[in-house]
């Protein structure tokens, strides 16, 4: 046996020991506990590392041709005990490029020519060209030799045309609004589980970016308000005094502020006189910076008290026409407080949180661009965006490959705070992509990196099915054990980056609790949900598994006077492969009818689910 098997058999029976039950594991994962960069019990290991840059960068942007031009210089730190003899850069605005691969449509007039780099120097030295090779969004620059430890300076101009229409998670909202994302080229991660990140951005897939600092200078017209990731530097050369008065009541007050009316940019009592503005931002170990832009938008603050002596900012920032956006704020401020205090209980992390009206649904860190959904949606979109701040970006998960690590929990919290955010909507969730999709030819294990999800599968697989995951678990270990196992996980990997097996063995410590059946059954395997109600006896019922996976029993025992009894098993239940379980009740009464199942229990066949007696 060679000494590599030998290592791998060790590690496979030192997995085993210590989780209980063996979880398949990958192979470009394995050798990450050889080399100790990761641990078996979920902690980042003695060797562990990262690597990470400072990103200083200056863009002038001009809304009338949409035109972004910029220069950056960025430090780059190789942590990692590999020579990089090439470095691999996203270029994600060439989603936007004529011959780019996309999963998406783009409108013909979007499409651009993508990112140009007219200067490229690394360490004052000039890269040329045919050693920078574009396809697509990644950039492969070549020939060059980053030691170990070593430390190098990136000097790179480059501009592109932001897209006008076809709104993938950035572009321009209206004439006067501007929604910018991933708009400078950024060095790719370079990890111990993959090496490079190479995976395309073809507009489906979302992000997976290195802890890096930003210190940004944004030029733009005279007439509009920048706000971005980072805090504000230069507020008295850009604001009124009006508006710095009132941006500092707001974070004081837990009450909604408004900032910025119409009434102020009709009587022009925004902005400091000026064709145009340097609006400087800094933004400390983040995986992102983002920024919008709007001569019109209104803006409501409110603030928050996360910890003792530090409070956040919640802003709504919008088109005074779009009135369902009113209650935004609010939802943004509660979300914020449940996160620090109650679930999980980890105070929230950045200086402020602000929501901008766009056209899509998604989160960057500190910013959030969302559509002016209505009702239930506007409260479920918003907490969904807002509690991704934990998740990927605090906790540093790649979503590229595996999302359901963030889309999981976000989902989750659609509905775990629904009931916090003081609305009278029905805590309700539509489960058809999971029940109409599980078991079917394209349905996958949750474990499938994301790019090979495809169709009604996708969204089962990436978010429902891992957000009910997540809502068993809760009900089996209650609010306290939930909370503490993921603050746990917090607690080792805020600011790194974490995989799915860092994660399962961190719930299980954190819990004190093997949990790997079920991480096995419901994140590994292919399994259909479906119980059924096997047989009625006098005084209870039994109930069968049918389909494989394990979701928790719900059953509800309706008596002929209209009387009613709950009966309730966790999904544990089912952890010794039982297929059948007998639940007694009261029977006192003559039983009318009998119905299994609540609105979060998939399950792909009701028929079987309701015996009526009468």
């Amino acid at each position: 046996m060679s000494k590599f098997s030998l290592a791998l058999v060790i590690i496979s029976f030192l997995y085993g020991r210590v989780r209980g039950q063996h979880l398949p594991v990958a192979v470009n994962f394995q050798k990450s506990y050889q080399q100790q960069s990761r641990s078996i019990d979920g902690s980042p290991g003695k060797n562990y590392w990262q690597n990470g840059a400072k990103y200083a960068i200056r863009v002038n942007f001009n809304p009338d041709t949409r035109a972004l031009a910029g220069s950056e210089g960025i430090d780059y730190y190789n942590n990692s005990p590999d020579t990089l003899k090439k470095v691999v850069f996203k270029l994600y605005p060439n989603l936007y490029q004529a011959q780019a691969m996309r999963n998406v449509p783009i409108a013909a007039d979007d499409l651009t020519k993508g990112v140009s780099i007219q200067n490229m120097q690394l360490d004052s030295v000039s890269i040329a060209e045919k050693k920078r090779v574009i396809r697509g969004t990644n950039m492969y620059v070549t020939g060059l030799r980053i030691l170990p430890g070593q430390h190098v300076h990136f000097d790179v101009d480059f501009n592109y045309t932001l897209n006008k229409t076809s709104f993938i998670r950035t572009g321009q909202v209206d004439t006067g609004a501007f929604m910018i994302a991933y708009f400078f080229p950024r060095i790719a991660v370079y990890d111990d589980i993959d090496g490079w990140n190479e995976y395309p951005y073809m507009g489906k897939e979302e992000f997976y970016n290195d802890y890096c600092d930003f210190s940004v200078d944004l030029t733009v017209p005279g007439n509009y308000v920048v706000w971005a990731t980072g805090e504000l530097q230069n507020a008295t050369k850009v604001y009124q005094p009006g508006i710095i008065q009132r941006i500092q009541q707001a974070l004081a007050a837990d009450s909604v502020i408004d900032i910025i009316s119409s009434a102020n940019w009709d009587n022009d009592e925004v902005l400091v006189p000026g064709a145009s503005h340097h609006w400087l931002f800094e933004a400390k170990n983040v995986t992102d910076f983002a920024f919008a832009l709007s001569r019109h938008y209104i803006w409501k603050a409110a603030g928050v008290q996360v910890e003792e002596n530090r409070r956040v900012q919640a802003n709504a920032v919008y088109n005074p026409l779009h009135h369902s956006f009113e209650p935004v704020v609010n939802y943004i401020r509660k979300t914020i407080d449940v996160i620090s205090h109650h679930t999980p209980g980890v105070p929230f992390p950045y200086p402020h949180e602000t929501v901008f009206e766009g056209l899509d649904a998604m989160e960057y860190p500190m910013m959030v661009n969302n559509l002016p959904f209505e009702g239930l949606e506007a409260v479920q979109f918003t907490i969904h965006e807002v509690y991704h701040t934990l998740f990927p970006f605090y906790v540093g998960s790649n979503e590229t490959k595996y999302s359901f690590m963030d889309e999981g929990w976000a989902t989750y919290s659609e509905f775990m705070l629904l009931k916090e955010m003081g609305t009278d909507f029905r805590d309700e969730y539509d489960l058809r992509s999971i029940n109409e999709s599980a078991g079917t030819d394209i349905d996958m294990p949750i474990m499938t990196p994301t790019a090979q999800l495809y169709g009604a599968a996708r969204f089962s697989n990436k978010d429902l099915k891992p957000a009910l995951g997540f809502r068993y678990l809760h009900e089996l270990l209650g609010d306290a054990l939930l909370n503490k196992a993921l603050r746990y996980y917090v607690s080792q990997w805020n600011g790194k980056h974490p995989t799915p097996y860092d994660f399962f063995a961190c719930m299980n410590k954190g819990a004190g609790i093997n949990l790997d059946w079920f991480w096995q059954n419901w994140y590994f395997e292919k399994n259909v949900p479906d119980l059924g109600i096997d047989q009625v006896t006098g005084n209870s019922v039994v109930i069968a598994r049918v389909g494989a996976g394990m979701v928790p029993v719900h059953v509800e025992v309706t008596y002929t006077d209209g009387s009613k009894e709950r009966i309730s098993r966790p999904v544990d239940c089912w952890k010794d492969g039982k297929r059948k379980l007998t639940l007694p009740f009261t029977a006192k009464k003559k039983v009318a009818c009998i119905q299994l199942g609540d609105d979060y229990d998939a399950d792909v066949d009701r028929a079987n689910n309701t015996r009526c007696l009468q």
